[in-house]
């Protein structure tokens, strides 16, 4: 019976270490989660700007009626997709940061995981969409001056055009190596898959162990239980060793081991 009990106590320390493991896990994937959640609020605002921008620069710029057909074209065409890029970032934006935290706040075990790698998935998107944006507002204020202005006042323009936005790509691409991180060297909170699955077996090991131990004990005269300080805990009709748990082998009020 010392033996059953030193188990038991054994198997308790062993559930309360890997609970605080589990709960010092979460508070980093918490950091993650907020990581992805600030950097969506940040983008969602900058590509609503650009896409009321776009909106104006299509119900509102005066056309001059002895423009190129195919300018006006390709500039209503660029804006358009400004403003369909921007509001599409806006939306994966706004709903990665309202529905992210929410699942991971009020989703059952295992959805803070769920939620962090889905939200670094649709922000990886959402970037791509609010550069694509930009890129195009570039391109279409290039085109608004071959439309409205004549070559000689659309030649500088476009000269300055094309310089910043030659400078925005290099600088882009410039920071972008700087702080990438290679797929292989990124630090996640997350179990590695092999360790949680080895993890999972060692605790139904554990389960099988504790009831093995839990029949032993049933199997003693209630006699040998009462005099040794030890009472089982009621279970209902039908009930497995295993829900009974390490409490099962409990002290008497007032007994010490």
């Amino acid at each position: 019976l010392t033996v059953l009990r030193r188990r038991g106590m054994l198997y308790a320390d062993k559930n309360a270490l890997r609970t605080q493991l589990k709960v010092n896990m979460l508070r980093i994937r918490e950091r993650e989660l907020s990581y992805y959640t600030n950097n969506c609020l940040a983008i969602s605002t900058s590509a609503a700007l650009l896409a009321g921008f776009a909106w104006y620069g299509l119900t509102e710029v005066p056309f001059d009626e002895e423009a190129d057909a195919m300018t006006q074209t390709l500039y209503l065409v660029i804006t358009t997709l400004i403003m369909g890029l921007e509001l599409l970032t806006v939306v994966n934006a706004t709903l990665c940061a309202i529905l992210g935290p929410g699942l991971a706040l009020r989703g059952p075990d295992g959805s803070m995981h769920t939620a962090v790698a889905g939200m670094m998935t649709h922000y990886k998107f959402t970037l791509a969409c609010f550069t694509g944006g930009l890129i195009c507002f570039m391109l279409s204020a290039l085109l608004y001056g071959w439309m409205q202005f004549t070559w000689p006042l659309a030649g500088p323009m476009t000269v300055l055009l094309v310089y910043f936005l030659y400078t925005i790509i290099k600088y882009f691409i410039r920071i972008y190596r700087r702080f990438r991180l290679a797929p292989h060297a990124v630090v996640t909170g997350a179990f590695n898959a092999d360790k949680a699955a080895a993890a999972q077996v060692e605790t139904e090991r554990e389960q099988r162990e504790m009831e093995a131990w839990q029949s032993q004990f049933d199997a003693l005269p209630e006699s040998v239980r009462a005099s040794m300080g030890v009472q089982s805990a009621p279970r209902g009709h039908g009930d497995s060793p295993a829900a009974a748990g390490p409490s099962s082998l409990s002290p008497t009020k007032g007994t010490a081991f």
